[in-house]
């Protein structure tokens, strides 16, 4: 975050705005609305200041501009069509530790000036950093359309109940619940419609009436790696949940979207490697959600495939708890998808099969309880989970149990990501592509006849490693 959004009150504080054009007009009738006593220094005054100035609601001074000038004043803006005089005004602010604007110029701002929604009291800032400030407008135009015209009304209205509330209310996280049941239901309903007496006899009624929502827990399938394939549905109990059990691969951009105050608790665990238990984890949210939390447990993919989400939903189930299982795009779609590797294909695979390569500690054989006569089969897809160092195990096997050796194969390295990489080959030197490469985790082994396709319908552009020669398509076969 390259600056601090903040929200300054100007009422009564002195502001100086350098500059008698339009530009400078239009941050003067700005700082008006906040309430700003403003000082316009110029040479010269455009019609619509001249008014302002004739019915006394600016200060003016028509002289060239010294650095005394800056000493009184709070906010300091520098709108002059001349660069030097904007730069000597950006510096005397400087000094005089004074916070300055400089229109269309960021490089010598401290602070940027917002498009601005005003529904207020609810006001909504958006800034590019001065680097886009036409996209931020348009952003600010949209949100105008999008946003109810009561909507300030609704936020002075619960202003006016907050201290009934928190009396009624001193537990902080009940209090967010009450609240929040009250934005979503038929109460803000009531003040939109301008039915306030309405509005207030219906929360009165939900006061009295209230009953505390117990705990709660929401499996969430975050997806395999990038942060915007997570579902509305899941972005939006994230953001109301008072703690987050997450995974190691969640992307760290997701955590972003938590409350301020939600309990963060990574609770990822590593092939081989120190982690958070299974163990530890169930007990975790059944200690949550029995203290009334509603906890987000963040799982990468999607949490009923190789994510180990049943057994969290059977634990909560067995105590009796209240859950949610949110699914997610599952690594083995969203990592084809972005390879452009087609899980079915006409002519190609009429069926797709999801296993995981995992092996126990005391286990010799890849997933010696497979049945391999079955995977070997042709016209389908296999996606191998967690297929990790075995990749030789497993392609012999394949080969051992009748798939050819020339079978188009792909490991896809952290899918879906900026950090995305395909390994490409064959079923009989996956592996040792994969070793000279210097395989990494997290990975997905595909292995069919659809892999071919990826050097066509690879749409990501990733880092592709030593690539075979892509399968030739005739006319309708990418129907």
């Amino acid at each position: 975050m390259d600056q601090l959004p903040i929200f300054v009150s100007l009422k009564g504080q002195r502001c100086l705005v350098v500059g008698g054009g339009e530009v400078a007009e239009r941050k003067v009738r700005q700082l008006l609305a906040a309430g700003a006593a403003v000082t316009v220094n110029s040479l010269q005054l455009g019609s619509s200041l001249q008014r302002l100035q004739d019915s006394e609601r600016i200060t003016v001074m028509l002289r060239p501009f010294d650095a005394t000038l800056i000493d009184v004043h709070l906010l300091v803006i520098a709108a002059t069509s001349d660069r030097a005089v904007n730069h000597a005004v950006a510096a005397a602010a400087q000094k005089a530790l004074r916070l300055c604007n400089v229109v269309d110029d960021p490089a010598h701002s401290s602070f940027i000036s917002p498009a601005i929604v005003d529904r207020s009291p609810l006001i909504i800032a958006i800034s590019s950093g001065g680097r886009a400030p036409v996209l931020a407008r348009m952003l600010r135009q949209q949100l105008e359309r999008w946003l109810p015209m009561r909507l300030g009304e609704l936020a002075a209205w619960a202003g006016e109940w907050r201290d009934t509330i928190k009396a009624r209310l001193p537990d902080i996280a009940a209090r967010r619940r009450f609240w929040e049941r009250a934005f979503s239901g038929t109460l803000s309903g009531h003040v939109l419609a301008g039915r306030m007496q309405a509005a207030d006899e219906a929360l009165q009624g939900a006061l009295n009436a209230r009953n505390d929502a117990s705990g709660e827990a929401w499996l969430v399938g975050a997806g395999p790696g990038d942060p915007e394939l997570l579902s509305l549905r899941g972005f939006h109990l994230l953001q109301h949940a008072d703690v987050v059990l997450h995974d190691r691969l969640v992307a760290p951009e997701l955590l972003a979207f938590a409350r301020r105050d939600a309990e963060l608790i990574d609770v990822g665990k590593t092939g081989g490697g120190p982690g958070t238990s299974q163990e530890q984890i169930n007990a975790l949210l059944l200690a949550r959600v029995r203290a009334g939390k509603r906890v987000c447990r963040l799982k990468g993919g999607d949490p009923y495939v190789f994510a180990r989400g049943s057994e969290e939903a059977t634990v909560l189930a067995r105590a009796g708890l209240r859950f949610q299982v949110i699914p997610g795009i599952t690594a083995a779609n969203g990592c084809g998808a972005y390879a452009g590797i087609p899980l079915t294909h006409r002519g190609l695979a009429q069926a797709v099969t999801f296993v995981t390569g995992h092996l126990a500690p005391d286990s010799a054989v890849a997933g010696d309880d497979l049945n391999w006569a079955a995977l070997a089969a042709l016209k389908q897809t296999l996606v191998i989970y967690m297929s990790g160092r075995k990749l030789d195990v497993i392609a012999a096997e394949l080969m051992a149990h009748g798939r050819k050796g020339e079978t188009p194969a792909a490991v896809v390295i952290a899918g879906t990501t900026a950090q995305q990489r395909i390994i490409k080959g064959t079923l009989a030197d996956i592996a040792q592509r994969s070793a000279d490469a210097g395989f990494g985790s997290p990975a997905l082994l595909y292995v069919g006849e659809v892999v071919g396709l990826a050097d066509h319908l690879g749409w990501q552009t990733p880092t592709a490693i030593t690539a075979r020669p892509s399968l030739e398509l005739r006319p309708g076969e990418l129907q």
